[in-house]
């Protein structure tokens, strides 16, 4: 498949890269961060909806685990998601060979749990030099519209509107093990979990090593070199 040609007509792409057995350790891992929510590092930030465990909810995420915040502190595993080869190949393909990090997160989706955003491109907030990063969203569940799907607007990136027109919002649809690539320009927000089973996402963003933030980003790893020339400076 051509990745690039794809990402650059549509602003966003999907690719199948994580086994069964991953998506299972993954969700094993995430698990031991939000049931009870814990914190093994001063800067790793587990944002909650309760106090207490609400089991009928959601037995997967009893606290309403919304976000972490700067996952790839919460432990080896995590640090080293941020340097996946497949990832980074993709990564590579669309934005070039020498790739920093720029931040990790998660974005979850309890059962019950309304919460929406709007409409934006991730370069509104996180400004640069050069329209040159990359969101890799590895889906941990099954996607679809009711299970707080994320929203893009294909060729958004392309154009200047502040929001979709009519029939343009899609919802992407992804398995467990999925990643969606999504441009810095494209407009998408995610939407609300209706259904009764759990959603998880994971998300780590890239940079081209040339681009250059101009606001304030406190996140780990922030700028961290991860490939030169196509290879992962872990292995060289």
């Amino acid at each position: 498949m051509d990745y690039l040609a794809a990402f650059e007509r549509d602003g966003y792409l999907v690719v199948d890269i994580f086994s069964p057995d991953e998506v299972a350790e993954l969700k094993k891992l995430l698990s031991g961060l939000i049931d009870p929510p814990v914190s093994g590092h001063p800067r790793l930030y587990v944002h909650a909806a309760s106090e207490k465990p609400l089991p009928r909810l959601d037995p997967f995420n009893p606290y309403a685990v919304w976000k972490i915040v700067n996952t790839p502190l919460a432990g080896d595993t995590w640090f080293a998601l941020i340097q996946d080869p497949r990832v980074l190949d993709v990564v590579g393909e669309l934005i070039g060979p020498d790739i920093n990090f720029h931040m990790g997160f998660a974005r979850l989706r309890p059962t019950g749990l309304r919460a929406e955003e709007g409409w934006h491109r991730d370069l509104e907030t996180d400004r640069h030099t050069l329209p040159e990063l990359v969101t890799a969203l590895i889906y941990l569940d099954d996607m679809d519209a009711e299970s707080g799907a994320t929203l893009v607007c294909p060729g958004s990136h392309r154009h200047d509107r502040p929001t979709p027109e009519a029939g343009e919002a899609l919802p992407v649809l992804a398995r467990p093990g999925s990643v969606l690539f999504l441009h810095c320009l494209t407009l998408h927000r995610a939407s609300a979990n209706t259904n009764d089973r759990h959603r998880s996402i994971l998300i780590n963003e890239y940079k081209s090593a040339r681009t250059v933030e101009v606001t304030p980003n406190d996140a780990a790893f922030a700028d961290l070199p991860l490939r030169r020339g196509g290879r992962n400076l872990s292995a060289l």
